[in-house]
């Protein structure tokens, strides 16, 4: 079903190619001999991109390089640090990828809201594919045995100045993440495979592997993650509404996480 999204007008550039229109209109026919879409940066460029995530991963992931409790002492500079880093991947992705093409982020993106209308669609659609992701993940993170606790109560934001960081993070990689993997990222699959799914799948892959720092079984999880984001950008034609979900999910998981975590602290202690 979702090869049927490579269909569309050939005027069209970057994200519309793919399904992603600022208008959401129908898709239609590509011309004879046309049947993807054009990518929006070269092979070096993708290359050099998909490599260095995977290698900062790798790097991360050895037992020797990770670093001990100890240095997230001061989790508003991690936290300033990841932001810079989110926006160096849009730079670079916008720089030395996009502008060469002449592709607007706005169109990766699939254009900005008209209205409140349109916000408040993309905001319910958010909430609907929030739902169906706690399904799904959370289903999948029990039969793995999997939390994802260990590798993240370093990382949770522990007073009022932190967590206000914190939610400026998560809405910056909220959109950034969703710009480099579902909008540059699925886009340039998108046009070499000839096929969404391929498309889908091979961001889905890359975004996950970024993520082997937390484990085998985060990738799983988290590459199932991505491809549900892919697949509703995608079907909706638009970053817009995995943006929303991808930063709420963000801002709740470290903001309530910090709570529980702090919760059943306490209640140990009550224990003993």
């Amino acid at each position: 079903m979702l090869d049927a999204l490579v269909h569309c007008r050939e005027h069209e550039r970057a994200y519309k190619d793919c399904g992603v229109t600022p208008e959401n209109q129908p898709l239609l026919e590509l011309p004879p001999g046309r049947s993807s879409p054009s990518p929006v940066g070269s092979v070096w460029h993708t290359a050099l991109l998909v490599s260095f995530l995977v290698a900062l991963a790798l790097l991360q992931y050895q037992p020797q390089l990770r670093a001990p409790e100890t240095q997230f002492a001061h989790l508003t500079r991690v936290y300033i640090a990841t932001i810079v880093y989110e926006w160096v991947l849009v730079g670079y992705v916008w720089f030395f990828g996009l502008r060469r093409r002449g592709v607007k982020i706005a169109e990766i993106v699939g254009g900005r809201w008209r209205s409140g209308v349109d916000f408040f669609i993309d905001f319910g659609i958010a909430l609907g594919f929030w739902g169906v992701v706690l399904v799904v993940l959370g289903a999948l993170s029990y039969a793995l045995h999997f939390s994802g606790e260990e590798a993240a109560q370093f990382l949770l934001p522990r007073n009022p100045v932190e967590m206000a960081v914190f939610v400026v993070l998560a809405c910056c990689a909220g959109f950034c993440e969703e710009v480099v993997f579902r909008g540059y990222l699925q886009r340039q699959f998108c046009a070499w495979t000839g096929s969404v799914v391929a498309g889908v799948a091979l961001q889905a892959l890359v975004f996950g592997s970024a993520h082997l720092y937390q484990g085998p079984k985060a990738v799983l999880v988290i590459s199932v993650y991505g491809a549900m984001f892919g697949t509703l950008a995608a079907l909706r034609r638009s970053l817009r509404p995995g943006m929303l979900q991808h930063a709420g999910q963000d801002t709740l998981s470290g903001l309530v996480g910090r709570f529980v975590l702090k919760a059943a602290h306490q209640l140990h202690m009550l224990r003993f």
